[in-house]
């Protein structure tokens, strides 16, 4: 049965080829995201772990030092021999020696000499190794500035007249990096009374074996007066590569429980409490991780589901074409059983030949696969052995799913007809109308409420608790809409292919009508000889109408999306850079200077002063101002046209020409009914003319309570000639600051860099600080360098669903294909006999093309109509949760960017592509076999 399995395989090639690679490429997409799913895993539990460096912490039960130091020496050496505790090493501090508002007075921290925390001191001068009475010091603090290497300081530790006296010697400065500073428990700037100026706090390090050691037995030694100035703690660090995975946290956090229960155990014999900090991050990611993989699977489902589609078609075909092999197994002997058992055979070489081209693929695709999915590439990332296994099941599974159905009805077949030979099929059965019409009218509901940009979530916030009846009818609503949110479109296809046959094969005549002027009259037959079979007509349709409109709806969202981060951030930051003071305020005549001399640089499009104070307009109300030079303001910031009303040439000719002109927030304007051309008073001492208005009118929605009391609170901004600061100065107080636009491709961090060199004293902010993602930043992209677990998670769905559209659309064009090609096999005998009666290559063509090209623009028409649809009303829902003045201004909106079109026309050429690619195939007719075929005929 195997050997034969293995010739039909082989004989067949052509049929079994379409399924093959519709198996193959579910395969390797399977395997693709698994990779990329442990590697996002792997980077969002890293990223909810940062901040918690230390695994689980010991102190004395009496805190201070309440112990000797042999039993800090006993707790580290037991502690690690517990299986899965990588290190355990105590950690000194000084606790007295910070005071708020006191920057004299510095951290002094003690760690051993052969600590993991030397790793995490980055060497700026001098050395790290420390001897008795040594320490280095944290490059960029006060005393780092006035104690270089080699001097000394005396401290004097203890209270109430018992003091140790130390005296140490710094031998070198250092860098702290997060892991570090987290670890010793470190403030990263000290902040003066006033506020105006910051440096990292200083952090005197010394070694605990050799300076600290001393310090505890004298502390100790002190019974009977209990000093907590002065603590020590052991930090114990887990094997966390081999106990952590991101997905099955539930196991991690079982095993870290355990190692944690028995730490805590040889805690407690020693005087120490235990603390363990890994349980509550970890929990906090178990909810994360099985949203990812929920997410994961759902918008896989297109992809698996194109290749169970064509899996099942081209078995119906394959298994039609094979009646009178069929039928003469059947009078051999061969059992209905033993019939579907072979098939099934067949079903699992194709699945084993699919699965294993697919693993192949997906083993040299791994990088790619890797970069695309989590932003980077990382070596450690593979196909593992368990993602292996679990595609080839896949794989198999899915085939045999396809295959089954067919199969059934093949075993089952009469041998009286399966021994006529070939016979077209004509599946004339009306699909069934009942779940066709549920899906639709479910479908609709949620199209419609997308048409009307309807959130429940938002309604409910101000409806929810005024009317109990109302509320419970929201909540039904919105548990529906909630369930229709991913599904809703899907249905809304699914129902209407189904119930649309009519409109169908209208527009399919409407075609053929066109069509005829390119090959004839023959064109009719098109579709009297698609609609033979509607059920495979409208499964056609709704395959290329739902990888067509999840295209649209995926591509268009993430476009939408990343246009929605980048003018955030821009509005966040005011430009693509911005340039201010690193301690205290820049003065607005520096910052002219600066903006003047950048406007020079020739990676630099524009750059413009900026200040930025509040004003009182009234004795309840105040109001952001930005003073800005008319002149350059729009070359160097970011804003968008419909920001101002008027001219915005002639408002800023205006700003320019009239030192007392004001652009007015319109939610002040309309909230206090202030008109163009009135005036305003600004701490009721100058008076400034109306002479446009910025931004949205929130004044009805601002500071707005789900019931009950409001108020009116000014969020916008407010625009005024920088002239009339310069010449009122003691009128205002604030920041000022430089916008930096960057030229088209220059790298923001490059140019931010290149900022800093320039002018060491500036602080330098790009829009990457401010927008999710990874990876390089230029000018017309917008990305952050640092990632929380969410975002790493977020960005790792967006990246899958890009993905996802790739292979959805090589799974289409296969299936169309397929389809197409499978039908063309079916009805050789026919398309032979029009060649054989003269019907040129030309025609023929024609005639193939017809029957399916149309059923392809009827199902991209129907999908682009719901996949924007779909777009626009995401784009609604995002505005009206996040109704904050930023949003507001720059709300999210339809786009598509060349890279956006250019995919989604890529997809719609590999549909096209499936149906010219069989249709040429099939309209060539070699001479010998079309006799071949006639003699047989």
């Amino acid at each position: 049965m195997l050997s034969y399995a293995f010739k039909r395989i082989i004989r067949s090639w052509k049929l079994y080829a379409s399924l093959i690679l519709g198996m193959m490429l579910a395969a390797t997409f399977f395997g693709g995201i698994n990779v990329g799913a442990d590697t996002i895993g792997k980077q969002a539990l890293d990223a909810q772990l940062a901040n918690t460096p230390v695994d689980i912490s010991l102190s004395p039960v009496s805190g201070g030092i309440s112990v000797p130091r042999t039993s800090f020496d006993n707790v580290v050496q037991r502690v690690q021999g517990v299986s899965g505790v990588v290190s355990a090493e105590p950690v000194g501090s000084v606790t007295e020696q910070f005071y708020p508002y006191n920057g004299s007075i510095p951290y002094i921290k003690a760690i051993q000499d052969n600590s993991v925390l030397f790793q995490h001191l980055a060497l700026v001068s001098g050395r790290k190794t420390l001897h008795a009475n040594e320490s280095v010091i944290n490059a960029g603090s006060q005393y780092a500035q006035n104690y270089k290497p080699g001097e000394t300081v005396k401290y004097s530790l203890g209270q109430s007249g018992r003091k140790y006296n130390v005296t140490l010697t710094v031998v070198g400065e250092v860098q702290l990096d997060t892991t570090a500073v987290n670890t010793l428990g470190v403030s990263p700037y000290y902040y003066t009374p006033s506020g105006s100026s910051s440096l990292p706090a200083s952090t005197f390090i010394t070694s605990w074996d050799q300076t600290f050691a001393p310090i505890v037995d004298w502390f100790y030694s002190q019974t009977g007066f209990k000093d907590y100035s002065i603590a020590a703690t052991v930090n114990v660090y887990l094997d966390r590569a081999k106990l952590l995975s991101a997905f099955n946290v539930e196991s991690s956090i079982t095993q870290v429980q355990q190692i944690d229960d028995q730490v805590s155990n040889i805690a407690a014999l020693n005087g120490f409490n235990s603390n363990p900090n890994l349980a509550y991050p970890l929990q906090q990611f178990s909810s994360s991780i099985f949203m990812l993989r929920l997410e994961f699977t759902i918008f896989s489902i297109p992809v698996f589901f194109v290749a169970w589609f064509v899996g099942r078609t081209v078995s119906q075909a394959s298994f039609n074409l094979r009646r009178r092999e069929i039928g003469l197994l059947m009078t051999k002997g061969f059992s209905q059983t033993q019939l579907f058992r072979h098939f099934l055979v067949e079903a699992l070489l194709v699945g084993l030949i699919g699965g294993g081209l697919g693993l192949a693929a997906a083993v040299l695709l791994n990088p790619y696969f890797v970069q695309i999915l989590s932003g980077s590439y990382q070596s450690g990332a593979f196909l593992s052995q368990d993602t292996a296994v679990a595609t080839i099941i896949f794989t198999l599974a899915l085939t045999v799913l396809a295959i089954y159905s067919p199969a059934r009805a093949a075993a089952t077949m009469d041998p009286a007809k399966a021994l006529r030979e070939y016979v077209y099929l004509e599946d004339t059965r009306p699909s069934k109308k009942r779940g066709a019409i549920i899906a639709f009218s479910l479908g609709l509901y949620k199209i419609i409420l997308l048409l009307l940009g309807v959130n429940f979530q938002n309604i409910g916030r101000y409806l929810f608790g005024v009317n109990f009846l109302l509320a419970i009818v929201l909540i039904i609503m919105a548990v529906l809409d909630y369930g229709l949110n991913i599904i809703g479109p899907f249905l809304f296809l699914y129902g209407a292919t189904q119930l649309s046959t009519g409109l169908a094969i209208r527009f399919h005549k409407a075609f053929a009508s066109i069509s005829k002027r390119l090959v004839g009259d023959i064109a009719s037959l098109a579709s009297k000889s698609v609609f033979r079979n509607p059920r495979r007509v409208t499964a056609l349709v709704f395959l290329v109408a739902l990888i067509a409109g999840y295209s649209i709806w995926v591509i268009g969202d993430l476009a939408s999306q990343q246009d929605y981060s980048i003018r955030q951030a821009e509005i966040q930051v005011g430009s693509d850079l911005r340039v201010s003071q690193q301690f205290g305020n820049l003065n607005i005549s520096y910052a002219t200077l600066v903006a003047s001399q950048l406007r020079g640089w020739s990676n630099i499009t524009g750059a413009t002063p900026e200040f930025d104070t509040i004003v009182s307009l009234s004795s309840r109300l105040s109001l952001q101002l930005k003073a800005i030079d008319p002149t350059t303001w729009r070359q160097g910031a970011y804003y968008e046209a419909d920001w101002f009303t008027g001219n915005i040439d002639t408002v800023f000719q205006n700003l320019k020409d009239n030192s007392q002109a004001i652009v007015l927030d319109r939610g002040v304007a309309s909230y206090y009914n202030i008109l163009q051309g009135g005036t305003v008073s600004v701490n009721q001492t100058v008076n400034l003319t109306v002479i446009s208005f910025f931004g949205p009118d929130y004044s009805q929605q601002s500071s707005g309570q789900p019931f009950g009391f409001s108020y009116f609170q000014p969020e916008g901004w407010s625009f005024i000639p920088s002239s009339f600061v310069t010449q009122n100065p003691k009128l205002f107080s604030g920041t000022s600051l430089v916008l930096v636009k960057a030229g088209l491709g220059v790298s923001f961090a490059d140019l931010a860099s290149s900022i800093r060199r320039a002018y060491p004293s500036l602080v330098v902010s790009t829009t990457q600080d401010y927008t999710p993602g990874t990876g390089p930043v230029v000018s017309n992209g917008v990305q952050a360098s640092v990632q929380s677990a969410g975002a790493v998670i977020s960005n790792g769905t967006q990246n899958v669903l890009r993905l996802g559209t790739v292979f959805a659309g090589l799974a289409a064009s296969i299936g169309v294909g397929a389809v197409a090609y499978t039908g063309f096999k079916e009805r050789e005998k026919e398309t032979t006999m029009l060649a054989v009666r003269g019907l040129s290559y030309k025609q023929m063509l024609g005639l193939l093309v017809t029957e399916v090209l149309p059923l392809v623009i009827f199902a991209l028409i129907l999908a682009t109509a719901v996949g924007l649809i779909t777009v626009r009303g995401d784009s609604l829902a995002q505005n009206s949760l996040t109704p904050n003045y930023s949003s507001l201004l720059a709300p999210r909106r339809v786009v598509f960017p060349l890279w956006a079109s250019e995919n989604i026309l890529a997809i719609i050429g590999l549909l096209f592509l499936g149906v010219f690619l069989p249709a040429i195939t099939a309209a060539r007719k070699d001479l010998s076999k079309m006799s071949r075929t006639v003699r047989f005929a």
